[in-house]
């Protein structure tokens, strides 16, 4: 027999799998989100509870007493009997293992009560025993600890988030003993390989590991032939399944690569890959056997090919006419509509003659759609850049491809939808992507070019941003519920006391400021704008600045409104660009004279301004001396004003548009001011802070919360103003928080509502 002539057929070996990593983490999760869920629903919770007891109020007490007992009698008898049937049939450290780990389960939960260490327990080990494929044993097993944790809730035995926390912390305890110890499983060994290949009808005399880890394996024949064989296991398809998961939920579908999470769809796809490449006369190795070995694991060999990955080729051996093969394989794969989706350096084979082969097949597609197959050229320029730089790898590829071909790859060329190894060659060599689109240009005119296509469903700053504005909002919730519960009245009796000469004074400082920021426009703009329109657009802007980051929100609209009204993209750009930089100067001014004006009553003496000037001029030093400080505050912001300064000196050589320009910029912020000032006065007329102080608390908060990527700064501002004004200015914390809020809903929270009957006029008339 062939396992008696080559040795073993498998070795026993224990390891690590990520998929228990994976549910570790996620049951981790489930048991501090169900104590976070007990300790701050706590009335919730025990309402539930409460309605689960009366639900049952009417059912005679030994019944239930009776269904616990049994129920219970049967949660233990099921492991139990599990245990012994795996210790009957050799499985002695499997029960090993979960004895060990109910030990543990139940060490954690029953500190706090028996019952549910126990329940712990149980469940620990019915996870490491499992249930060898029997699902009606499993129903049977989880009705029976539903039941009983059901019963237990009735009688109140225990709470229902204490029987949630154990079921979540027993699978937890299984799953990190689990994956701490390894998994016990046969790995198939090059006597395996070799009498597989044996069964399809081939003639192996020779099997060595060429990689271990990625489980390759190198085959001599009795003819003289070689044989690359690699062979797919189940628990190596769950590798990199975070990194998988994640680009699933990220990239948008044509953007993704084809993801097998089943071990045989995997294999079924790779083979009819192969067949299709085959077909379309692509040179790719010849599958000669696909052969099951077990239920975990299925073999593929290749017929050898004599050739080196062009990643390990020196890019000065790389010939033009080895290029332009590589562009004309691209071209072949194309034509048949075929999209490899991995064409990096690793997956780029050349033989002596230098003709080109392909490997690495799982991932491909058929009937490609136009995006993977640009997707595909993308990643073959970026990999022949890598080797023999951009002009080369494009040149050649325009030959072969044609100009409008390589320029269409433009909007795709990111680095986001490239394979790990080309990503991780390309940050090794710096600006490439940045000259390869550069080159790209040279052969389609930038007015040409598309803008980039967007490939991700969700980015990291937009999950980032989602869970700030969550918490904003709870913090915002926070607040106004403390201010409640302060003041012994309800929100609407606070605002309904207030004084309604300051709120009118509020409101019509807050309607002022759009008046403000049309001015300042129209400064910066050499050409004349209708104030109507001009008007609406920056009311309109309010309805943006809801859903953006702060001071995000009407750059955009603005821009629009300059190009609809006959004004080059750069002029408008530039104005608009102008108008930020000088904003952001004004702003820093503007702290430095209130901050003067305050002087010694800020806390009580001269620190909070003294502290303030000093840390800026401790930034301005640190900035200039610094290197690589300097050289970041460079990168961020030379672009920024560089682009601006043309605009700044054509302004400043017109008066009216100087005036305009500066008066719309100092009174945005001073409007803003003098309407948080007001709804202060309108909630505590006796007692409230200098103009001067709360225009120097506003501006400070305003350029702390300015980085906060949530929606118009929603949660930080509130924060912010309201602790600043409560320490700062001695104020009582219900009126500040309402006062704030007021200050929110006129500036902030009311304008959207008639900013999108605004934008939806200017979009009628085209304006925008």
């Amino acid at each position: 027999m062939a396992g008696d002539t080559w040795g073993e057929r498998s070795e026993l070996i224990r390891i690590r799998r990520r998929p228990d990593l994976i549910h570790l983490l996620v049951n981790m999760v489930a048991v501090g989100a169900v104590v976070a869920v007990g300790t701050l629903c706590i009335n919730t919770t025990n309402g539930l509870q409460t309605d689960i007891q009366h639900g049952f109020r009417f059912t005679p007490a030994f019944l239930l007493d009776g269904v616990a007992l049994l129920t219970r009698i049967a949660a233990y008898a099921v492991p139990l009997g599990i245990a012994v049937e795996q210790a009957l049939r050799g499985q002695a450290k499997r029960v090993a293992d979960a004895v060990v780990a109910a030990a543990f389960a139940y060490a954690i939960a029953g500190s706090a009560a028996p019952d549910l260490g126990c329940l712990a327990a149980v469940v620990a080990a019915l996870t490491i025993l499992g249930f060898d494929g029997r699902p009606a044993l499993r129903a049977f097993a989880c009705s029976c600890i539903a039941i009983y944790s059901v019963t237990a809730v009735v009688d109140g035995t225990s709470g229902l988030v204490g029987f949630a926390a154990a079921l979540a912390l027993g699978r937890a305890v299984a799953f990190g003993w689990r994956y701490a110890r390894g998994v016990a499983t046969d790995r198939l060994t090059a006597a395996g390989v070799m009498e597989a290949l044996v069964r399809a009808g081939l003639e192996p005399v020779d099997c060595s590991a060429e990689d271990r880890e990625a489980r390759r394996f190198a085959v001599r024949c009795a003819d003289g032939g070689l044989l690359d064989v690699h062979l797919l296991e189940r628990d190596r398809q769950a590798a990199r399944l975070i990194h998988r998961v994640n680009r699933l939920i990220r990239l948008r579908a044509g953007a993704r690569r084809r993801e097998m999470f089943g071990l045989r769809r995997a294999v079924s796809h790779e083979a009819l890959i192969s067949y299709a490449l085959r077909n379309a006369g692509i040179n790719t190795p010849t599958l000669l056997a696909v052969r099951e070995v077990s239920a975990d694991a299925t073999l593929l060999a290749y017929e050898h090919v004599p050739a080196r990955v062009l990643g390990e080729i020196p890019g000065e051996e790389l010939t033009d006419a080895t290029v332009e093969r590589v562009w004309k394989t691209v071209r072949e794969l194309g034509r048949h509509q075929i999209a490899h989706r991995r064409l990096s350096p690793t997956s780029i084979l050349v033989d002596d003659d230098g003709h080109i082969w392909l490997t690495d097949l799982r991932h491909g597609e058929i009937a490609a759609t136009e995006l993977q197959q640009l997707l595909d050229v993308a990643e073959a320029m970026t990999s022949l850049a890598i080797k023999v730089g951009p002009e080369r790898a494009v040149r050649i590829g325009a030959e072969v491809l044609g100009e409008h071909r390589i320029g269409a790859t433009l909007p795709v060329l990111q680095k986001i939808v490239l394979t790990r190894a080309t990503r991780a060659a390309v940050g090794r060599s710096g600006r490439l992507l940045a000259q390869l689109r550069k080159q790209v240009l040279t052969l389609e005119s930038p007015t040409e070019a598309a803008a980039p296509v967007k490939l991700e469903r969700l980015r990291l700053k937009t999950v980032l941003a989602a869970t700030a504005g969550c918490v904003a909002v709870y913090g915002l919730m926070a607040q106004i519920s403390s201010a409640e519960d302060h003041s012994g009245h309800g929100l609407w009796r606070l605002i309904a006391s207030a004084s309604p000469g300051w709120l009118l004074l509020a409101g019509a400082a807050a309607a002022l400021t759009y008046v403000a920021a049309a001015a300042q426009l129209a400064g910066f703009i050499p050409e004349s704008l209708p104030k109507a329109r001009n008007l609406m657009v920056q009311l309109a802007s309010s309805f943006f600045a809801l859903f953006a980051p702060a001071g995000l929100g009407g750059v955009t609209l603005n821009v629009r409104f300059l190009r609809k009204r006959g004004i080059a993209d750069g002029a408008a750009v530039t104005a608009v660009g102008a108008s930020q930089a000088i904003a952001f100067i004004a702003h820093l001014v503007l702290v430095a004279v209130f901050g003067f004006f305050v002087g010694s009553a800020w806390l009580g003496s001269a620190t909070g301004p003294l502290g303030l000037v000093l840390a800026l001029a401790l930034l301005t030093v640190l900035t200039l001396a610094v290197p690589p400080v300097h050289r970041f505050a460079q990168r961020r912001l030379a672009p920024f004003f560089e682009g601006s300064l043309p605009r700044l000196i054509e302004v400043a050589q017109d008066p009216r548009k100087l005036a305009l320009a500066l008066g719309g910029t100092l009174a945005i912020s001073l409007l803003n001011t003098l309407c948080l000032w007001s709804c202060i006065h309108a909630l505590t007329p006796h007692g409230a802070p200098s103009y001067a102080k709360v225009a120097f608390l506003y501006l400070t908060v305003q350029a702390a919360t300015a980085a906060v990527p949530t929606p118009a700064g929603m949660g930080a501002v509130e924060v912010g103003l309201s602790s600043a004004l409560v320490k700062a200015a001695s104020l009582a914390s219900p009126s500040v928080v309402i006062a704030v809020l007021g200050y929110r809903l006129l500036t902030t929270y009311l304008p959207p509502a008639p900013g999108y009957v605004a934008l939806l006029l200017l979009r009628r008339r085209n304006t925008v």
